[in-house]
């Protein structure tokens, strides 16, 4: 209890934000149906005439007009009560009238997987990347449970928008790295751009590659269930092909996926730090996983930085490729064997109060909300953390809810370990997949000139959103994560852009470089 309560309390009161979409699209199957049923019909549409009269009659719920008004006023006034600037990118005009729109031209009823539809291009609209609607795993279970299938591959997106099949799960080899042009029909550009519109996120590249993970998902959502793909290629040798593909069921997926990456099975724990030593080098590489925060995190920070003092290294690869996130926690851990000079997570925090805020504390600490607020943010802050001091804070209220909107100053403070410091070279190696946290990272390791930064620009900002709430719309039982903070780099310079690399490396051979070899051949330009 004890460090949960430590953990809450730092998290929601210093505001230095947590990241939330590792994942992307899908969501933790806390979600369930909502206690009263509804009623059921057929659902969807397959593509482009693919229906199955055997297999295509799947059941799901109906929203009716009055229950799709009812989550649309839920969604606007969360938005407005929780998130301290929901209108950044998107003004407050534009919103409305796509929200009126919306409201305007309701029909008499709508299945679920269409309502999730209108709601996820609604707030994805936005462009926050920690404010999102999410559809629960356990709705889409039922699918699988009632015969539903998965395409038999998986596809990147490029920059340039053209999709390549990246995982081949059918019989066919002529499909292995071919360019896809057409499904049942549909240009795949026409797909994508409707695909793109579900996505949330600041950056494009993050984007697409929320498209590239959940193409199969996305295309169920706007297509259908379909039993099979008629699909035209552009294959490796420049010719083109057609090819009918019979869908998976989730078994066979899960079997297939078994057998083609027996490793991947076999890994018996996840491990969110891997430290690799160069043999014959005094180089080593530090693959940062994720910043979720489990407990003994400090002894487990401290033992890989012993490791590295007892292999002499002095040349450290941080690797925060694909690390989407966490907590502040292990960040600020990490942080202490590498930076000797006062520093701060953040310059600034802006939170917004609201009863949505208070409603993540813990039972016990619900009385918090009548206390000064301002006592209660330095108190934490000198309590809970061992860099960041609160400089000032100023209070504002929003025009429309008189919420209180605490604008917090931070000031540096020197602390250290005086065990295992590492005084080497630092590089640290970022792409699209990093995100939230791993982003406020790569900007504390710039911003102080401890690491060169070597990859893509992060696909978080290096001044994001987040310190998301969790809330349960009242009908369907999507789950709506909205943010309630905004957190502001070290350096105070701000724009909404990621942290930049110095030494960019295009994600083609990014991503390719495994080894530690590779990764400093990418350093040297190779």
């Amino acid at each position: 209890m004890q460090y949960y309560f430590k953990s809450k309390l730092l998290i929601s009161i210093t505001f230095f934000l947590i990241g939330f979409c590792k994942a992307g699209l899908p969501e933790s199957s806390h979600n369930s149906f909502h206690a009263n049923p509804l009623p059921h019909r057929p659902l969807g549409e397959s593509g482009r005439g693919q229906r199955d009269s055997s297999r295509n009659q799947f059941s799901t719920k109906i929203l009716d007009a009055a229950q799709m008004r009812q989550e649309l006023d839920f969604l606007e006034k969360k938005l407005k009560d929780v998130h301290p600037e929901p209108f950044h990118f998107l003004t407050e005009v534009e919103f409305n009238n796509r929200l009126s729109g919306l409201r305007n031209n309701l029909p008499q009823s709508m299945t679920r997987e269409k309502w999730y539809l209108e709601l996820a291009r609604l707030i994805a609209s936005l462009h926050d990347g920690h404010s999102a609607v999410f559809y629960a795993d356990e709705f889409r279970k039922e699918y699988f449970q009632q015969g539903g299938t998965i395409m038999p591959f998986r596809i990147f997106l490029q920059d340039d928008f053209s999709v390549q099949i990246q995982d081949n799960f059918s019989a066919d080899s002529l499909l292995d790295s071919a360019r896809l042009l057409e499904i049942n029909g549909k240009p795949v550009d026409e797909l994508i751009g409707e695909m793109r519109k579900l996505t949330f996120g600041e950056s494009d590249v993050f984007r697409n590659a929320q498209v590239s993970w959940y193409f199969g998902r996305m295309y169920w959502f706007l297509y259908g269930h379909t039993d099979s793909l008629r699909v035209r290629l552009l294959l490796n040798n420049g010719s083109l092909a057609e090819r009918k593909l019979p869908m998976l069921s989730d078994k066979e997926y899960e079997e297939v996926i078994r057998k083609k990456y027996p490793q991947v099975q076999a890994t018996a724990k996840w491990r969110n730090m891997v430290y690799t030593p160069m043999q014959g080098r005094s180089v080593g590489r530090l693959s940062l996983m994720d910043f979720n925060l489990y407990k003994g995190f400090k002894d487990s920070v401290r033992a890989v930085f012993k490791t590295i003092a007892e292999n002499k290294t002095d040349t450290l690869l941080l690797d925060l490729r694909g690390n989407g996130g966490g907590e502040f926690n292990i960040t600020e851990e990490i942080n202490h064997y590498l930076l000797d000079t006062p520093w701060v997570l953040v310059s600034k925090a802006k939170v917004k109060m609201s009863d949505e805020f208070y409603a993540a504390f813990p039972k016990a600490l619900k009385i918090l909300k009548f206390l000064p607020k301002k006592l209660i943010i330095r108190l934490a802050s000198a309590l809970m953390t061992r860099n960041t001091r609160i400089r000032k804070t100023e209070l504002s209220r929003d025009a429309y809810t008189r919420i209180p909107t605490y604008q917090i100053y931070t000031k540096p403070r020197k602390h250290f370990s005086r065990d295992y410091f590492f005084r080497g070279k630092v590089f640290l190696f970022t792409d699209r997949h990093s995100y939230s946290m791993s982003g406020m990272f790569a900007a504390i390791m710039k911003d102080y000139g401890r690491a060169v930064l070597v990859g893509e620009e992060t696909g978080g900002l290096a001044n994001p959103h987040g310190a998301t709430t969790r809330l349960k719309l009242p009908v369907s039982g999507f789950s709506f994560s909205v943010s309630t903070a905004r957190a502001y780099r070290p350096s105070g310079v701000f724009d909404d852009s990621g942290v930049k690399p110095d030494v960019p490396v295009a994600y083609e051979k990014l991503s390719k470089a495994r080894t530690t070899e590779q990764m400093l051949e990418l350093i040297r330009g190779k």
